[in-house]
């Protein structure tokens, strides 16, 4: 049975069959179904997609319809990301399964994090802007030495000091790795403090030169 055109409007009451159809009508048409197309031209249906089934990659699935290949793009060129662009693309990696903890995701997708932290003022805000829980997500993740001392130069950017108390408190996972690799959390930010003053000063040299 051939699937009817779908009729695009400002506001659709999305059902899971609603879904499929639409999906299926822009297979059968030849119709974009990338994210980063569906984002500009049918946001709604790729987040009711995401909704009714849990990701986009499942409503293909869903719909009998071939996964899609990501576009190519110039990521780098100024004005490229726009901020429901760069959340869209924060879902996908969590659809794909990566872990969304910025040093993770640095080396995953380091283009995304920088220009996500532009446009939001840090990762944390911008994993908010896009649903997700930012302090269980940096709670949860595995650590090392140099992990560590990645998060809490991240901590140091965005709250200038960490007091030991609070995040024995709101981070655990982070003040005992801490604790574990280097003796003790004061220990831990002094070296992350070091590293941090380090890198600016390598920095002022490389533009004095």
């Amino acid at each position: 049975m051939t699937a009817q055109p779908i009729r695009q409007s400002k506001r659709r009451s999305w059902s899971r069959e609603l879904v499929i159809e639409t999906i299926q009508y822009r297979h059968q048409h030849g119709l974009a179904l990338n994210p980063q197309v569906l984002q500009i031209e049918d946001a709604s249906l790729l987040a009711a997609g995401r909704r009714y089934f849990g990701s986009w990659p499942k409503a293909l699935k869903a719909a009998k319809v071939p996964p899609v290949r990501r576009l190519p793009s110039n990521r780098h060129r100024r004005g490229y990301w726009t901020k429901e662009l760069l959340l869209s693309e924060i879902r996908h990696h969590a659809e794909q399964g990566h872990p969304l903890y910025a040093h993770a995701m640095q080396q995953t997708d380091n283009c995304l994090v920088s220009a996500a932290t532009y446009h939001f003022g840090s990762w944390a805000d911008a994993l908010t802007a896009a649903g997700f829980d930012a302090a269980a997500i940096r709670a949860n993740r595995r650590h090392s030495s140099e992990t560590v001392i990645n998060e809490i130069q991240e901590l140091l950017d965005e709250r200038g000091e960490l007091n030991d108390a609070v995040i024995r408190s709101q981070n655990r996972s982070l003040y005992w790795a801490a604790r574990k690799y280097f003796g003790s959390w004061r220990n831990a930010v002094t070296l992350a403090k070091t590293r941090t003053a380090h890198s600016q000063n390598s920095r002022n040299m490389v533009k004095m030169s």
